[in-house]
């Protein structure tokens, strides 16, 4: 029965969370340690088995802030470790890197910010890839 599988309401709960971070990062620019922590607790009950795959996502991350010369939040960086986990390939990890850049991008040509709240973006892109 659906109201007991334990994987519906974890992918929920870290859907929730997801959304928080999106909604605090659009709102004040930000995305917290706790909010992140709390995410990588819940993740560690659901996703454990992905979490060697994630750092892939951390290298690729490290190395555009470091290409960019510091312009990636460190919070953005932390938190593609946790958009990855979901995602149980290298290859999904990496198209879903893929898409934020793609829509992220896209939102920056047509925005009038100089500072884009990056994880909403990253966010879509990992559900993007997860879903399809």
């Amino acid at each position: 029965m659906v109201f007991y599988d334990k994987q519906v309401w974890g992918n929920l709960l870290v859907l929730g969370v997801f959304i928080w971070i999106a909604y605090y990062d659009v709102k004040f620019h930000l995305i917290r340690n706790v909010d992140l922590l709390l995410l990588f607790v819940v993740q560690s009950f659901f996703y454990i088995e992905n979490f060697l795959n994630a750092l892939v996502a951390v290298l690729v991350y490290t190395a555009l802030n470091f290409i960019a010369k510091g312009k990636i939040g460190s919070g953005d960086v932390k938190l593609s470790f946790l958009c990855a986990a979901p995602l149980s390939s290298v290859n999904e990890i990496l198209n879903s890197i893929s898409i934020t850049w793609i829509t992220g991008g896209a939102f920056a040509l047509f925005s009038r910010t100089s500072a884009i709240p990056f994880a909403p973006f990253m966010i879509i892109g990992t559900y993007i890839v997860k879903i399809w």
